[in-house]
């Protein structure tokens, strides 16, 4: 890349004209982007250099990963000359930095993003160095052999090319431009992101821009879940209401003997709650996705993890994570999904390499055979992009053996939300102390044992605290009694 700079100095310089170049620097939602080196030269310039496509060597930037090409203008006489190259995170940026102008331009680069609920917040900021002049796009080993001289020109020489009546410093004929476009950034803020900086200036320039991305999605849901919590609240307040009524009667009723023996003859006739049996016989099986059907690998997010990294995408668990939660929400679908998580690809052929690592328990079919036999019907509850759940429930063919699914990814709400827990309920109209929820994750024990539910953990790899209080299984096989 410095010898692309390099040969548009000499053009113009042999021209007497401005040279001005930009680097932009274009950065997504997922931490990749691109950096472009743009230059435009005029049809003088265009003349003096003759045929340019022929002048301007390219294999070796090409070799490196540059896409340089030669875009027409149509309004204008001029020629541009276009370098663009990715990266896929900070690190990735900064080499390529590195590769515009060498590594001492470009210092302290930092790219961060700040997430927090319903918008991400994103931060670049470094310095531009440009004190050693036009001496950027020489090395001592090019000047000793071209006779000592910086360019093999003697700086009367340099001053007469630039334009100069005499003697001056010919790195004022070159203006750096740079600029910067982040995730949530409007077109019309995009002047307040380039920083121009003459060749030579002894005072390294420092650049920092900022932008913010909001989430649509994630702030509907913040509102029907403002709208659930003011309608519990004003239940709460009716119920206290009518609580405080009752005992206002009861009151009342005490100053009258007769209403007293009245009353209590009633309630002896109606049984309480307190007096009654809760049924607690098993009518639903409730199980899980990952880790109780199918092996879904370790956490955070099972197998996916690795397939991304070993794919050429983010490496952080983390990110990864967060966006496979919003995938799972349905806010993503598989195709944007595996964009945002940097695997390039036929979104289709990426669903069927992934899907194929996962494996169904060797004890899954039989125990739904069991069920089947004995008229208990079961129900899956998972965290899973829907079109991922489809698809892995006919091939491993447990589709027909279980009756009812409920998808994290159709109904909008993740485990261990009670929300997803209601939904099974009305789907089958089966009470929650009817159903046994078999899972391998601890904190969804915890919210189906809150409303009611019999539940039971599968162990997997997930360590167990020690005030667990839930049964554990191994395999299925233990359900019927047989722990061998």
């Amino acid at each position: 890349m410095k010898i692309f700079l390099l040969f548009l100095s000499f053009a113009f310089l042999a021209t007497a004209c401005r040279v001005e170049s930009m680097v932009a620097v274009n950065v997504q939602d997922d931490g990749s982007g691109s950096v472009e080196v743009l230059v435009e030269l005029d049809d003088e310039a265009s003349r003096q250099i003759g045929n340019i496509e022929k002048q301007l060597r390219t294999d070796d930037l090409v070799s490196a990963g540059w896409e340089v090409s030669l875009p027409k203008d149509p309004e204008e006489a001029k020629t541009i000359v276009l370098a663009t190259k990715s990266f896929v995170g900070k690190d990735s940026l900064v080499r390529v930095l590195e590769e515009v102008a060498g590594p001492s331009v470009f210092s302290e680069v930092n790219l961060v993003s700040e997430k927090s609920f319903a918008k991400k917040i994103w931060t670049i900021e470094g310095k531009i160095d440009l004190t050693d002049g036009l001496s950027l796009f020489s090395d001592p080993s090019l000047d000793e052999a071209l006779g000592g001289n910086l360019f093999g020109r003697s700086l009367e020489d340099l001053s007469f090319l630039s334009g100069c009546d005499e003697i001056c410093d010919p790195a004022k004929s070159f203006l750096f431009n740079f600029s910067v476009s982040l995730p949530g950034a409007s077109e019309s803020d995009l002047s307040e992101k380039v920083w121009t900086v003459p060749l030579g200036d002894q005072t390294p320039t420092p650049f920092i821009v900022s932008s913010t991305v909001d989430y649509s999605k994630p702030k509907a849901w913040r509102t029907v879940a403002y709208v659930f919590l003011g309608a519990a609240l004003l239940l709460l307040l009716i119920r206290g209401i009518r609580n405080l009524t009752l005992v206002r009667q009861t009151t009342s009723s005490s100053e009258n003997p007769k209403k007293i023996k009245k009353t209590s003859e009633i309630i002896e006739n109606i049984p309480t709650k307190e007096k009654e049996e809760v049924d607690r016989s098993i009518e639903l099986v409730v199980v899980g996705g990952k880790g109780v059907i199918w092996d879904g690998g370790a956490d955070p997010e099972g197998l996916l993890v690795p397939f991304v990294r070993e794919n050429g995408g983010l490496v952080d668990a983390e990110e990864i994570a967060d966006r496979y939660k919003s995938a799972s929400l349905g806010q993503l679908n598989s195709e944007e999904f595996w964009e945002s998580v940097g695997v390039q690809g036929d979104p289709n052929l990426i669903d069927a390499r992934y899907l194929s690592l996962v494996r169904l328990r060797p004890d899954a079919l039989p125990f739904l055979n069991e069920m089947k036999r004995r008229g208990i019907p079961v129900a899956c509850i998972t965290n899973s992009v829907l079109s991922w759940s489809q698809q892995l429930r006919e091939r491993l063919g447990v589709d027909e053996q279980i009756e009812y699914w409920v998808v994290s990814g159709e109904y909008g709400v993740r485990k261990p939300s009670n929300s997803i827990f209601e939904a099974i309920r009305r789907l089958t109209g089966i009470s929650f102390s009817n159903m046994l929820l078999v899972d391998s994750e601890i904190a969804t024990l915890e919210a189906a044992r809150g409303i009611g539910m019999s539940t039971v953990l599968m162990q997997s790899q997930i360590p167990i605290p020690s005030s667990f209080s839930h049964p554990k299984i191994k395999g299925f096989a233990e359900l019927f009694g047989n722990r061998n």
